[in-house]
């Protein structure tokens, strides 16, 4: 939001800018706001590029012996190193192990021991942690996920692509507004902006949170509990099914309305010829 706040602003200044310093005509802002439009679009496909990988977790994505198998039987939380631990299903406060691997808690790790407290607690003789080259005794664990390399890496790399895209769209948004203005009679201005509202609203504010949120919620991995029964939040995503699924239906959205705006463009240069 602090970055791409100001590049907004100043793309639709810039825009407005660029309409009265050349003194556009309709057609000309059509066909500007069309490329801008297709041009964000050509950018935005770049997004499939960015990829992160899987957090590692023991038992659900990845297996506790640290080898990658094809036949890695998924969600098979208990292994001979935690068997006797009593660990429960339900629980979620995640540690980091010296292997790199993160286990859904500090018991299905196998850890014995703890020193330290809050934030700053280190686990023990982690038996599971043990079992992947480790001395006896000198693996630990400590709070909180693992990190991952990858997303750290392409992160500077989403936010210069999404700054782009951002200031390029926003670039064609002021002469996209002034099309609505010009190519409508002086007294249906105000209506032509209540029903051009009215149709992001309906079409887009209204039922896109409720699709997104019903396909990210497919792709999620393991669900919490809440503490009075029912379903929590979402503990772990799939993150490269979630890439396809979130960046595909938008790419796919923008696609139809790729379509829509040469369609307009095609026919305000017939109008207004």
């Amino acid at each position: 939001g602090v970055i791409l706040l100001p590049i907004t602003i100043l793309g639709m200044f810039l825009g407005g800018f660029l309409i009265k310093k050349f003194k556009l005509h309709i057609t000309e802002m059509a066909k500007f706001a069309c490329i801008t439009f297709i041009a964000t679009y050509l950018l935005y496909l770049l997004y499939f590029t960015c990829s992160c990988e899987v957090l590692q977790v023991a038992g659900l994505t990845a297996p506790y012996s640290g080898i990658k198998h094809p036949s890695f039987a998924k969600n098979t939380y208990l292994a001979s190193c935690n068997a006797d631990c009593s660990c429960k299903l339900d629980q979620w406060d995640p540690v980091c192990g010296d292997n790199g691997i993160t286990y859904m808690t500090a018991c299905f790790a196998g850890c014995k021991s703890s020193t330290g407290t809050g934030k700053n607690m280190v686990f023990h003789n982690c038996s599971c942690v043990e079992g992947q080259g480790h001395g006896l005794g000198n693996s630990s664990a400590v709070l909180g996920q693992c990190q991952r390399e990858s997303c750290t890496k392409a992160f500077p790399y989403f936010l210069a692509l999404q700054t782009a895209c951002a200031f390029i769209l926003a670039l064609g948004g002021t002469p996209t507004y002034m099309i609505m203005f010009r190519s409508v009679s002086p007294d249906l201005k105000s209506f032509a902006v209540g029903i051009e509202t009215l149709g992001g609203r309906i079409l887009g504010g209204l039922p896109a949170p409720i699709y997104f949120g019903a396909l990210i919620d497919e792709t999620c991995l393991i669900w919490g509990t809440k503490s009075c029964g029912g379903s929590g939040s979402c503990r772990v995503y799939d993150t490269k099914e979630f890439r396809n699924v979130y960046l595909g239906l938008i790419a796919g959205l923008r696609a139809g309305s790729c379509l829509l705006y040469i369609v307009l463009s095609v026919l305000i240069m017939k109008r207004f010829k």
